[in-house]
């Protein structure tokens, strides 16, 4: 949890001497891993990673078989639980998202984004952009 306390802190600070209609906005993807779209999470491991395309595509190229009591069901999408590529995958699928926004506060720590300045138009780019990957926002109100 410490990595969510310096998080916390660095957006703290960026807010320091800025103007008071500085907007920051935190915004969580729902149930990302298990939602990524697996052809992406492979092309962007084939463009910034080619070292190790070969292994997540013998392992991610099929369905993965899971069993539950007597069902078996193909798991399509994501990395699987408990692969320690995992985040790996799913940061380096992200990254080019992160890299096309234009607010001045720009950081992601797997499926959490925080934004600072530009929020609107960064807001829809990753609404819209997100969507391709298989990734939605998650906009649970939290009262």
């Amino acid at each position: 949890m410490w990595l969510e306390d310096v998080k916390q802190t660095y957006v703290r600070r960026s807010m320091e001497n800025r103007p008071r209609d500085y907007v920051v906005v935190k915004l969580d993807f729902s149930n990302a891993f298990s939602s990524l779209y697996r052809c992406g999470m492979l092309a962007s491991i084939r463009d910034s990673l080619p070292e190790l395309y070969p292994v997540c595509f013998s392992t991610y190229s099929r369905p993965s078989i899971l069993f539950f009591g007597s069902h078996i069901i193909d798991s399509q999408e994501g990395p699987q639980q408990g692969d320690p590529l995992g985040p790996l995958l799913f940061c380096s699928t992200i990254q080019p998202l992160l890299d096309s926004l234009r607010s001045i506060l720009t950081l992601g720590y797997l499926d959490d984004v925080a934004l600072g300045d530009e929020v609107g138009s960064d807001v829809s780019h990753i609404i819209e952009v997100g969507q391709s990957l298989g990734l939605q926002l998650n906009v649970a109100q939290n009262t």
